[in-house]
């Protein structure tokens, strides 16, 4: 390439570079605020030799002040002034730096082609706008040159030419000579005045000849006007024959109206008959509108008050057929004959079954204080607190909360009930609808409702529960109402005292001796609790009889040591593999047997 360039005249100034690969020993370290870490070299072929040559070339630093330019080597300011050495210097503002015509951000160009095609629109509506002032210009050039030529036409008459008053005087003269004439000549004037009447005679009825011909072409096109309408108006096909009834309705209405019924006016009374229809049209509706409501509002009626009779028919127009079909299966049942078996079910099954729930709010209630008598016995059998004076224990007492909503349903209930057995048919009657409504509150699937039913029929929701701490000798020593005011200790030692309790008696009855079922697995036990609350639950649980399978992390292993008869040793790795290993366990000093190590460890881990 070298010698075809240097044989050849190119007539143009050529600068080349050799692109192989670039020479990296001569690479010098670069300043964090170097002009070349601004650019991104996008990965190619040449990709290394750009980046080595913009090294070489552009390290210049990034300066935001004259101070730094003046201690730099090379270095360039956001002005667009550049320092090449420590003596030359150079600003060219012969473009403006932001310009971004002369230059282009990125790996393409679009953005740089779209400022290009933002410049060539505004330049566009430039051109537009000073095409239209120059056509405005050139009119107003045409419109000069215009006006200048009729200037010149005006320069070039000769005043004979537009000077009038010589012919009106000679008019005048003319018109007088005649009129002179005239008046001299009897006989002339009396033939000039017949002229002038039988001129106006001729005038008025060359008038009147005109306006009857226009009136006569007038009738005569309406006429045809109105034969053609009429021919159409005969052969449309959609023309309807009217119905006896509805030519005597209309010939009723077109009489009522003010003005006669002629062909003029014709219109004029059909469209103030069509008025008085739509406005009678309209009223109809309205009045079908209000019918439909009005049945609609019964269907809804009827629909709330026997809402298992209506099942799922809706309250809307369409489901008319099926109330006309119920209301003519209501008439021809026979219903009277049904009402003396309607008050014995009456008397017999709602007794019944008002008997029954009565019996079952009271059974849950008795059974519940049953069940606390148990739980009582299990909580005997374990002290509550200890010490060396004094060992209590936890007894729990159930109490009515007296709630307001289920005093009034048991009121409700024990009415009904005191009059199951009356013969009075309308006291049976209102007794049937206080029921209903009872029956109705019950199924509502309204939430209040639901909240109301649930309070009245979840009988653990009648009591309450108070737990008392009493001495060996029946002295209350303290009452628990709930965990407010206790220490974090007393209120764990009471859960973990009530827990163990009730798995006392679901597990094993109210015998004392060893439960049924003893194993009691807990998971992740004891985490957060300290050594002396393990200990704690652990002897309760212990005490109750139950074998405790714990899964607990190494620092409660010391702890649990004298509770347990074995013990293993679980690993998972990856989340996917696990591993046990078992312990053995030393039942004379009942402990693990650990290395001394391995419990170090553990003791650290706990403490």
């Amino acid at each position: 390439m070298a010698n075809h360039i240097n044989t050849t005249h190119l007539g143009q100034r050529l600068v080349y570079y050799r692109t192989g690969r670039p020479e990296t020993w001569q690479a010098k370290p670069i300043g964090a605020n170097s002009l070349v870490l601004k650019l991104n070299v996008k990965d190619g072929t040449y990709a290394d030799w750009l980046q080595a040559e913009l090294r070489q070339r552009f390290d210049y630093s990034c300066v935001d002040s004259i101070q730094s330019f003046r201690s730099a080597d090379r270095a360039i300011t956001r002005e667009g002034q550049a320092k090449h050495s420590k003596t030359r210097h150079e600003k060219d503002d012969r473009r403006s730096v932001g310009d971004r015509r002369n230059w282009v951000l990125g790996f393409d160009n679009r953005e740089k082609l779209g400022l290009f095609q933002a410049q060539a629109q505004d330049l566009a509506d430039t051109i537009s706008r000073l095409g239209g002032e120059i056509d405005k210009l050139s009119d107003q050039d045409k419109n000069r040159a215009t006006r200048a030529m009729q200037c010149q036409t005006l320069v070039n008459l000769q005043w004979q030419e537009i000077d009038l008053l010589p012919l009106l005087d000679r008019i005048s003269t003319i018109e007088r000579q005649i009129r002179e004439a005239r008046e001299g000549n009897t006989a002339l004037l009396q033939i000039s005045q017949r002229i002038d009447k039988q001129k106006h005679l001729v005038e008025q009825a060359d008038k009147d000849l005109r306006e009857a011909k226009v009136a006569h072409d007038s009738v005569l096109k309406q006429i045809k006007d109105s034969t053609q309408k009429l021919e159409s108006l005969l052969q449309d096909a959609s023309r309807v024959s009217l119905t006896p009834h509805q030519i005597k309705g209309l010939d009723e209405r077109f009489i009522k109206q003010s003005d006669v019924v002629r062909l003029e006016s014709l219109d004029k009374v059909t469209t103030a008959v069509e008025r008085g229809l739509n406005t009678e049209i309209s009223e109809i509706k309205d009045e079908i509108t209000d019918c439909e409501k009005e049945i609609e509002a019964r269907f809804a009626d009827f629909k709330r008050q026997w809402p298992m009779d209506a099942g799922d028919m809706d309250t809307s127009l369409a489901s008319a057929p099926d109330f006309f079909a119920k209301l003519v299966r209501l008439e021809t049942d026979g219903l009277p004959a049904y009402e003396q078996r309607f008050f014995e079910l009456l008397q017999n099954q709602s007794h019944q079954n008002l008997a029954a729930l009565s019996t079952y709010l009271n059974d849950a209630r008795k059974a519940i204080l049953e069940r606390m008598d148990l739980v009582n016995d299990s909580l005997g059998q374990v002290p509550f607190n200890q010490s060396a004076n004094q060992r209590t224990y936890l007894h729990i007492d159930a109490s009515d909360r007296q709630l307001v909503d289920v005093k009034e349903f048991k009121q409700e209930i024990h009415q009904a009930l005191s009059h199951a057995w009356t013969e009075d048919r309308e006291f049976a009657e209102a007794r049937f609808l206080a029921l209903r409504r009872l029956v109705d509150r019950l199924a509502s699937q309204d939430p209040e409702q639901k909240r109301w039913r649930e309070t009245v029929l979840d009988v653990r929701q009648h009591v309450e529960f108070i737990g008392r701490e009493i001495d060996e000798s029946g002295v209350e020593v303290e009452i628990y109402r709930s965990g407010a005011g206790k220490s974090g200790g007393q209120r764990q030692k009471l859960a973990t005292t009530c827990l163990a309790a009730a798995l006392r008696y679901q597990l094993g009855g109210n015998d004392h001796g060893v439960p049924m079922y003893a194993p009691v697995v807990l998971d992740e036990a004891f985490d957060k609790a300290d050594n002396e609350f393990t200990a704690l639950a652990m002897n309760i649980f212990t005490n109750f009889g139950f074998q405790m399978v714990v899964a607990t992390p190494l620092k409660s292993v010391m702890t649990l040591e004298p509770f347990i008869g074995g013990a293993c040793f679980v690993d998972i790795s990856d989340r996917r593999v696990s591993g046990v290993l078992l312990i053995e366990y030393d039942g004379d000093r009942q402990r693990l047997k650990l290395p001394e190590h391995a419990r170090e460890e553990a003791s650290v881990e706990a403490s």
